[in-house]
């Protein structure tokens, strides 16, 4: 069996088991109908009329719809596996199969995310024509630049959760991390757009890689244009190269290092 086709089997499995636990899908469409709901309540007592910093109404629900697909329909547990595995001493084990961890959970995380977007990606469509219709003048031609970008954010947002996962060989507990980089991606790029910031933290949020998690998908897909795809799509490559060999290097540390609390 060919590398290719090894990994190729593991995505496969884990989009069956993502559509067998359909209880665990349904409970996340239902959190996500009430999350999208709840902020289109706020943002429809904002907008009395006209727009802010850029953004109208529609734009703006429509932004926290994208932001919310990539990082809550895309998210995957990878950080708590990875906790698990270095805990327990199942990485002893796993490291004897015929495949590189890192490699093993990002087939995972493709099985998982494919099924996510099955899902999700059709109730955001649906909520966002629901609530507030298409999209003033949406550039159809951006759109294979679009999807390019968002994939490019999920990306980035797995290379980060793998990077901070893999900090358990060091950290007896790495929950105060991931606790840190979850919040500054929430306010830095989920429930606002980068533009809402002051200006002075508008600089810093886009030279961190927070913002290109969601926020740049997000924004093209809200306000296409060239200029801003050539300065958000050469950060997130950046971040996404960043963060990956962050993880892969701590990757190899801990395997010098391996020092299991069990197994």
């Amino acid at each position: 069996m060919s590398k290719a086709r090894k990994y190729f089997v593991i995505a496969r499995i884990h989009v069956q088991n993502a559509f067998a636990y359909r209880a665990n899908v349904i409970s996340g469409l239902l959190y996500y109908t009430l999350f999208i709901f709840v902020f289109f309540s706020l943002w429809q007592a904002i907008y009395q009329e006209g727009s802010v910093n850029g953004y109208t109404h529609g734009q703006v629900v429509w932004y926290l719809i994208a932001t919310e697909l990539v990082v809550f329909g895309c998210r995957t547990p990878i950080v708590s596996k990875i906790n698990e595995d270095v805990k327990t001493g199942a990485m002893a084990y796993l490291l004897n199969r015929p495949v590189h961890y890192i490699a093993y959970q990002a087939a995972a995380a493709v099985g998982q995310i494919l099924a996510n977007l099955c899902f999700f990606g059709v109730l955001a469509v649906a909520l966002g024509f629901l609530f507030v219709g298409p999209i003033p003048n949406f550039r159809w031609a951006g759109i294979p630049c679009m999807l390019l970008s968002g994939l490019l954010g999920v990306a980035l947002q797995f290379s980060s959760m793998v990077a901070i996962g893999l900090t358990a060989f060091r950290l007896e507990d790495n929950s105060a991390v991931y606790l840190i980089f979850q919040k500054l991606v929430f306010m830095l790029d989920v429930f606002l757009p980068v533009e809402f910031l002051p200006v002075w933290l508008q600089g810093i949020a886009k030279a961190l890689p927070f913002s290109y998690v969601a926020w740049g998908p997000a924004k093209l897909f809200v306000d296409f244009t060239w200029s801003l795809f050539f300065r958000i799509v050469p950060m997130q490559l950046l971040w996404f190269s960043v963060m990956t060999g962050f993880a892969l290097l701590m990757y190899r540390s801990g395997m010098r290092n391996l020092q299991m609390n069990g197994g």
